[in-house]
C-alpha cells in the first residue's frame, strides 16, 4: 500500500502580488478596500491624487480599480461593490506604470518610452490608428517653443494623447479611465528634473484640454511636486492623501487584522510560545500605528505584516525591500540634525498639506512623513498642528539602519558598518578598542560636501547618535536623566558605559560633566562595573582627538 504523504499547508499572503486579478484567482487572501473603489467611482470629482510611502499596496489599489473599470465583476463577487454596483461597464484604460524604470540614467528618455508604450497598448486595444501625421500641423505650429530635441518628444506625446482621447470616444462612445501609478519616481530619481517636469506637465495638460473625453483619473506617488510644475494647465486632481475618509484606503486596519488573520496570530503565537494578545501586542509594536488623518483608523504596512506572517519570524521587512537612497543621501548632505527625531517633532498642518518636495527641499519633515518614517501621533485643535513620531519599532529602525548605511559606507565597507565588532567590544569592556574603532571610521566616513567645521560638527554628532542608537537595538541605550541628558549610555550584561561627547574642546571637561549630573549615580547599585568615558572631536581633523575612561 502506497504511503499517503500530506500535503504541505500553503500560505495565502499575496507577497509580490500587484495584480488584483491574479490575486482573485490565485486563492490569495484579500483583504476588501472595495468600498473606496466604490466610493471613488461614484463621487463628484473626476480626478484623483494618493500619496503613500512605497509597499505600502497603492499598486494593487491601481490595479483594483483597473479590474473595475474592465467590467471584470466577476472577480468581485464576494466583496462589498458586488452588492452595490449594477453597471459594470467596460472602458477604456490608459495605465501607466513608473514603479519600475531606471531613471538615473537615461531618464528622460525612459519617460518618454514609458509614455509612449503604454500610448500604444492604448491604441491597440481599441484598435486605433495613429501616425504622426494626424499631428504634424499641431507640432510645427509649437516646435519653436521646445527647448530640446526629448522635449519635442514630449510634445508629440500630449498631442497624441489628445487625439487617441477624442477618436476613442468617436468610436466606442465612452470615455477613458486614466490610471497613473507612482507617478512621482521619474522625478525623484530624474538627473534633469525641469526637462521631466516639462514632459509631464505637457502630458497632463491633457486632462484639462481633454475633460469631456475623460471618465476618471486616479494618480498615486510617494511624495508631491508642485501642482505649478507638474500639474499646470491640467484639471487639479483632489487629494486624498490627508482626507479622513480614505486614511485607511492603503494599509490594513485593526478590525481587517482580526477579521482575516485572527488564526495566523494563533499559530505565530503558539510558535513563540505566548498568548494571542501577547503575539498582538508584538505585531502592533512593530508593523502598526500609521495614521493618516488625526480623526483617521491606524493602519499596519501590509507587507512588514504578511511577511512577519509568512516567516513566522519579527523581522524588519520594510529595510529588507530596499531603501530611499536618494532621501538618505538628502539628509546626509543637509543641515538636518536627526538627533530631533528621537523625540516626536510638531508640525502645521496647513504645511504638511501642502507641501511639495521640489520647493521645499531644505524642510525634511514632511519628506520623511509621506516616505512613511514618520506619522501623525497627536494632534492640537487650536494651533492646527500635528506631533510627527515613528509609527512602530520596524520604521524606527529601518530608518537608523538606511542612514547608518548612507554615512558609515566607505570604499573599504561599501556596505556599511559592522555593529558586532562594537557588540563584542562593549562585552569585553575593551574601551580602548571602541575608540580606535570610532577613529577609523571617521576616517573613512564620506561626509557631507562641505567643508564648514559646523558640517563637520553635525556628522560627528549625526554619526555617533546613529551608531549608539543601533547599538541600543543589541544592548541597552538609556540617555534621560532628571538632572540632564547624557550624551549615550550603554548597559550590557556585566557593565554600565557612560559617554559624553564635546567638540573642539577637552575629554576632561566631558568627563566632569558625567560627574556635575551625576549620571553614574542611579547605577551603582545595580552590581555592575561602571565605566565614565569623555571624548573631544576636533571639527578640523574630523576625527577623536583625545579622550578619557575612568571606572567609578
Amino acid at each position: 500500500m502506497d504511503q499517503i504523504i500530506a500535503k504541505p499547508v500553503l500560505d495565502r499572503f499575496p507577497l509580490g502580488r500587484q495584480s488584483f486579478e491574479d490575486l482573485i484567482k490565485s486563492n490569495s487572501i484579500y483583504v476588501d478596500k472595495t468600498d473606496y473603489v466604490y466610493m471613488l467611482t461614484h463621487s463628484s470629482a473626476k480626478s484623483y491624487f494618493l500619496a503613500r510611502p512605497r509597499r505600502f499596496g497603492k499598486s494593487l489599489m491601481c490595479n483594483t480599480l483597473r479590474a473595475y473599470f474592465e467590467g471584470k465583476k466577476e472577480l468581485f463577487e464576494g466583496l462589498k461593490i458586488y452588492q452595490w454596483e449594477k453597471d459594470w461597464v467596460k472602458y477604456p484604460i490608459l495605465y501607466l506604470d513608473f514603479v519600475s524604470g531606471n531613471y538615473t540614467g537615461s531618464g528622460s528618455w525612459t519617460l518618454i518610452t514609458k509614455f509612449s508604450v503604454a500610448l500604444k497598448k492604448y491604441e491597440e486595444t481599441n484598435e486605433i490608428v495613429f501616425d504622426n501625421s494626424l499631428i504634424q500641423d499641431r507640432v510645427n505650429s509649437q516646435k519653436e517653443e521646445v527647448q530640446s530635441e526629448i522635449e519635442l518628444e514630449g510634445l508629440k506625446l500630449s498631442f497624441r494623447l489628445e487625439y487617441d482621447l477624442e477618436a476613442i470616444y468617436n468610436k466606442t462612445g465612452l470615455k477613458t479611465v486614466i490610471i497613473v501609478d507612482e507617478y512621482d519616481n521619474p522625478l525623484i530619481n530624474s538627473v534633469d528634473l525641469d526637462t521631466d517636469k516639462a514632459i509631464y506637465r505637457g502630458f497632463f495638460s491633457v486632462l484639462k484640454s481633454a475633460d469631456k473625453f475623460i471618465r476618471f483619473a486616479f494618480m498615486t506617488g510617494v511624495t508631491k511636486f508642485a501642482k505649478t510644475s507638474v500639474f499646470s494647465g491640467a484639471n487639479q486632481p483632489y487629494d486624498l492623501s490627508l482626507d479622513e475618509n480614505y486614511s485607511a484606503i492603503c494599509g490594513i486596519t485593526h478590525k481587517e487584522l482580526m477579521d482575516n488573520f485572527t488564526d495566523d496570530i494563533q499559530k505565530f503565537a503558539d510558535k513563540e510560545e505566548v498568548s494571542f494578545d501577547e503575539m498582538l501586542a508584538e505585531l502592533i509594536k512593530w508593523y502598526d500605528s500609521y495614521l493618516f488623518h488625526e480623526r483617521g483608523t491606524k493602519v499596519f504596512n501590509p507587507v512588514s505584516l504578511f511577511s512577519a506572517f509568512k516567516a513566522g519570524d519579527l523581522q524588519n521587512y520594510w529595510f529588507q525591500t530596499g531603501t530611499p537612497t536618494v532621501l538618505m543621501k538628502r539628509i546626509h548632505n543637509s543641515t538636518f540634525d536627526i538627533r530631533k527625531l528621537k523625540r516626536d517633532v510638531a508640525y502645521s498642518k496647513d504645511e504638511l498639506k501642502d507641501y511639495k518636495d521640489d520647493e521645499f527641499k531644505t524642510d525634511l519633515v514632511p519628506l520623511l512623513y509621506y516616505t512613511g518614517y514618520l506619522t501623525i501621533k497627536e494632534y492640537d485643535k487650536q494651533f492646527r498642528s500635528y506631533t510627527l513620531g515613528f509609527p512602530n519599532h520596524e520604521v524606527e529602525l529601518s530608518f537608523f539602519l538606511s542612514l547608518a548605511k548612507e554615512f558609515y559606507c566607505s570604499a573599504q565597507k561599501p556596505n556599511g558598518l559592522d555593529y558586532s565588532e562594537f557588540k563584542e567590544d562593549f562585552r569585553h569592556a575593551d574601551i580602548e578598542s571602541v575608540i580606535e574603532r570610532l577613529k577609523a571610521l571617521f576616517c573613512t566616513l564620506p561626509y557631507a560636501n562641505d567643508n564648514s567645521a559646523k558640517l563637520a560638527e553635525r556628522d560627528f554628532q549625526n554619526v555617533i547618535y546613529l551608531l549608539f542608537t543601533i547599538l541600543g537595538e543589541f544592548i541597552i541605550s538609556e540617555p534621560h536623566f532628571s538632572k540632564g541628558r547624557a550624551d549615550s549610555i550603554l548597559i550590557n550584561n556585566d557593565y554600565v558605559y557612560i559617554f559624553e561627547f564635546k567638540v573642539d574642546k577637552d575629554a576632561q571637561t566631558a568627563l566632569n560633566q558625567i560627574d556635575l549630573k551625576n549620571y553614574a549615580g542611579r547605577f551603582k547599585m545595580d552590581g555592575k562595573k561602571i565605566f565614565k568615558i569623555g571624548v573631544n572631536f576636533s571639527s578640523t581633523e574630523k576625527n577623536i582627538t583625545e579622550w578619557i575612561a575612568v571606572e567609578e
